[in-house]
């Protein structure tokens, strides 16, 4: 494909085929001329050069407008970063973007996704808070397991001979004692330095054992839709770990709408690695996981603070069991994000193959 305006001739497949980001030429009516390949896999649908508008693919109020408008009317170049980009299917990410002007009529847009390095930049972060409360969780056990025994001992020393009345307060004491025990238990988890044993390991096994345990307890009035690529190779990784990092993010999904759908989605992503900081080896992670529920969304204020220790968004919960999902994940050299909106959440874990080990 090439484009000719005024005389000039520009090969734009040669140009452009070989830049990863996304990469559109337009004009003032935001009529597409030309978009690369990477473009069209980021709108997720075909981009004909001589007929498609940016308005079929975005909503009227979306920030790019403005952004291209901008350009047009004060005749710069102009790069524009942390810009929430919402698609018609109500996924968030977040991405840069770079316009310049060409031939006054046209600018070149290019699209920098940001979703993936953020999740790095998390999971260093998450890192950093796992670490500093090793110690106090090694703390909570040793100081607190020990005292904790003696109160329900003497709770059920005194409920023994107490009234009824009295000893139903006893017994308030011994489930509370047992509950702050879990607790303690949960948080210790978070330092437990044991190594994960990583082999072969099918991941539809393990969907599969998550969804058998998910219709029979927690999600037996939802609709769970498997939807599998049955073509996946391997993943290396630690079976039991995996069932139960899935397990936890299917449990948050029946929780967010307890009689609503899940999907449990699996794909292949061709080529895809990351380039991770301060390492010269990109990181291959081809294997594809997702969670989606149609539920109420996660509130935007703790979105970015989803995987860290003690933040939840539930009125009883914990904090813990995404931390844990996310340390099971950086364990297995793998990554976690989420991506939510007001009607639909979706968890995707990306995992190296276990081919990919023995190259």
């Amino acid at each position: 494909m090439s484009l000719i305006q005024k005389g000039k001739h520009i090969e734009l497949d040669q140009a452009f085929k070989v830049i990863p980001n996304p990469i559109i030429i337009l004009n003032k009516e935001y009529t597409i001329k030309y978009a690369n390949q990477s473009a069209e896999l980021f709108f997720a649908e075909s981009i004909p050069s001589n007929k498609k508008n940016l308005k079929n693919f975005l909503s009227k109020d979306n920030i790019i407008f403005s952004f291209i408008d901008q350009v047009f009317n004060y005749k710069y170049s102009a790069t524009q970063y942390d810009v929430v980009f919402s698609h018609f299917n109500n996924n968030d990410i977040l991405i840069d973007l770079n316009a310049a002007i060409y031939d006054e009529d046209y600018i070149i847009l290019s699209i920098h996704k940001r979703a993936m390095a953020q999740q790095i930049d998390r999971s260093t972060a998450q890192k950093g808070i796992t670490h500093s409360i090793s110690g106090l969780s090694s703390l909570l056990a040793h100081e607190i397991k020990n005292p904790l025994s003696g109160i329900k001992g003497a709770a059920q020393l005194l409920g023994e001979d107490a009234s009824d009345e009295d000893k139903e307060l006893t017994e308030i004491i011994g489930l509370e004692v047992d509950r702050i025990g879990s607790l303690v238990k949960r948080v210790g988890n978070i330092s437990d330095k044991r190594s994960i044993q990583r082999t072969s390991v099918n991941i539809h096994d393990v969907l599969k054992r998550v969804y058998g345990l998910a219709i029979n307890s927690f999600a037996s009035n939802c609709e769970i839709n498997e939807l599998y690529d049955p073509s996946l190779p391997n993943v290396y990784g630690d079976l039991d770990s995996l069932v139960q990092v899935f397990l936890n993010l299917v449990k948050n999904a029946a929780e967010s709408d307890p009689n609503g759908k899940i999907n449990i989605i699996t794909g292949y992503r061709h080529g895809f690695s990351v380039q991770v900081s301060g390492n010269k080896n990109k990181l291959r992670l081809p294997i594809l996981i997702q969670i989606e529920d149609i539920g109420p969304g996660i509130p935007e204020s703790i979105r970015t603070h989803l995987f860290e220790p003690f933040v939840s968004t539930k009125s009883n919960g914990s904090g813990l069991g995404l931390s844990l999902v996310a340390n099971v994940i950086d364990e297995h050299g793998g990554i976690i994000e989420v991506n939510s909106s007001n009607n639909k959440t979706v968890f995707t874990v990306l995992l190296p193959s276990f081919a990919d080990q023995n190259k």
